[in-house]
């Protein structure tokens, strides 16, 4: 059943009135931040009874942006870390439709894909700590997070992070990211909220606090 096997949270959210401004593909939060939040996310266009990849309903209101839940929790980070948020994208665009998302994020793995970023990352020197959120693709990472830490040195960097997903939280992303970057603090203590419960009137609370868990005091 195919709501086993891609579980990614892309549900629709409004965030108009929660965050207050539409996600960019990169903005800077601070001049002096030392806190970078780098996220992929990908929205979906999927009818209301569509729901065998997630479920939940979608939340679409006219003239108001959506948002993919990685994207949604991506923000919601930012605003309690006042860090800088980029979106990682990559060259070839992705299809919003479902099946065809599905197909291509398998054939991906299939292949051990390394999608081409479409712009270069924030200069990782002027981080000490990084955010790195994800949706769980086909029980592990999407192949351009992948891309990410094979192609970047986060060595020294505290690297946090968190996913959204179906049903097996992190999947196997902690030991993957532990594999690519030795030399990365990475944080084991990472977020991952289910696409079900991605609406939760709860979940800015939840984030809020684990930031404030996680997050390196100066």
């Amino acid at each position: 059943m195919r709501i086993n096997k891609l579980f990614s949270g892309f549900l629709a959210i409004i965030v108009t009135g929660l965050l207050g401004q539409p996600a960019f593909a990169a903005e800077n939060s601070s001049a002096q931040s030392r806190t970078l939040i780098i996220y992929f996310s990908q929205p979906e266009e999927m009818k209301p009874d569509a729901a065998d990849g997630f479920s939940g309903a979608s939340v679409l209101q006219k003239n108001t942006p959506e948002t993919g839940s990685t994207q949604f929790i991506a923000q919601l980070v930012q605003k309690q870390t006042h860090g800088d948020l980029f979106r990682l994208e990559t060259t070839s665009a992705y299809p919003r439709q479902h099946d065809a998302l599905l197909r291509v994020a398998e054939k991906e793995q299939q292949t051990q894909s390394r999608p081409a970023l479409k712009t270069p990352l924030p200069a990782l020197s002027d981080y000490d700590t990084i955010y790195v959120g994800y949706p769980i693709w086909w029980y592990t990472m999407p192949m351009v997070i992948y891309s990410l830490f094979e192609q970047n040195n986060f060595a020294g960097k505290t690297v946090i992070p968190f996913t959204t997903h179906g049903g097996s939280r992190l999947a196997d992303s902690l030991r993957e990211i532990a594999r690519m970057q030795p030399q990365a603090k990475l944080v084991t203590r990472a977020l991952s909220i289910s696409r079900n419960d991605i609406s939760d009137p709860d979940v800015p609370a939840q984030v809020e606090q684990w930031v404030k868990q996680v997050q390196p005091q100066r």
